[in-house]
């Protein structure tokens, strides 16, 4: 008997157990292509897809953006304001 057939059943027996699996999963990500491929948006918590009108609609009118916005433009301004020279004094001899 040839030595690679064992694992050649291993592999297909494995491959049969594992269809149970599969196709739900596989099913999960055509679901999200197609959501994506709309324009919507996948709620990963739901697994429900968003129109995008209503995606863009509650990004843009929700506090959270608008906040994060305003902190990142804080942040920025902080970090790029420009401070005067330091003067250095000379030791008296």
């Amino acid at each position: 008997m040839n030595k690679g057939i064992p694992y050649l059943m291993a592999a297909l027996v494995a491959l049969t157990l594992s269809a149970g699996w599969a196709a739900p999963v596989l099913a999960l990500f055509d679901q999200v292509a197609a959501c994506l491929d709309s324009g919507g948006h996948l709620d990963l918590l739901q697994l429900r897809c968003a129109p995008p009108g209503v995606t863009r609609d509650l990004m843009l009118g929700g506090w959270v953006f608008w906040l994060t916005a305003a902190s990142v433009v804080v942040v920025v301004l902080v970090a790029t304001r420009s401070r005067p020279p330091r003067r250095r004094r000379l030791a008296a001899p």
